[in-house]
């Protein structure tokens, strides 16, 4: 029989031993250190840091190294989902008055002066800079995201570089969407891995 451990991609043998013994004891102790081994989460020692803790929790958001497990992918994205809606919606709501105005006056403008004009309504604002700041944020986080899974299956994240071409992009981009929500990863260890791993926070 095998279990999961912590921490970790895979499966590990079952020793067939009691928790009771104290061969045991020392395994789930050797598997707790190495599941701890990562970037530090919230260890109850002198190694915490608020910066350690900060690092760690914008790594799961934005780092491009290691990988990232399915349940991950999808919370991550539905985080970010939320975020992006409630930032267009604000976007939308503070760049409404100056694109009504922008409409009343569009026919007397030539269409480059009107394109120009959309850009300064939308983000001319102290609003539209901040929502258009953080969209671009929003966007590094998800390019992060779908890097990792990449890597959670063993492929490089360069392949994503297809989404940037015409016609194989649609392709490409429905074929990404079903393996990185719904393929599980490498069982084990893969190329990828790093001497850090990040914790499995959500799975």
């Amino acid at each position: 029989m095998q279990r999961k451990q912590f921490g970790k991609r895979g499966l590990v043998p079952n020793t067939g031993q009691s928790w009771a013994s104290p061969q045991s004891a020392a395994v789930a102790a050797s598997a707790y250190q190495t599941a701890s081994a990562g970037p530090e989460a919230f260890e109850d020692n002198d190694s915490f840091s608020f910066g350690k803790a900060l690092t760690h929790g914008l790594s799961i958001f934005f780092s491009f190294r290691g990988r990232l497990g399915r349940m991950e992918y999808w919370t991550i994205g539905f985080i970010r989902f939320f975020i992006d809606m409630v930032l267009v919606s604000t976007l939308i709501w503070s760049a409404y008055p100056a694109f009504m105005d922008l409409m009343s006056r569009a026919d007397h403008m030539s269409e480059s002066a009107r394109d120009w004009a959309v850009i300064v309504a939308i983000y001319g604002t102290n609003t539209g800079m901040i929502c258009g700041s953080l969209l671009l944020v929003s966007a590094v986080s998800y390019w992060s995201i779908l890097v990792r899974r990449n890597h959670d299956r063993d492929v490089s994240g360069f392949w994503l570089l297809l989404l940037f071409v015409p016609v194989v992009n649609i392709f490409y981009g429905l074929y990404i969407f079903v393996v990185n929500g719904f393929i599980p990863g490498t069982p084990g260890n893969n190329r990828f891995d790093t001497h850090s791993p990040q914790p499995r926070v959500f799975d």
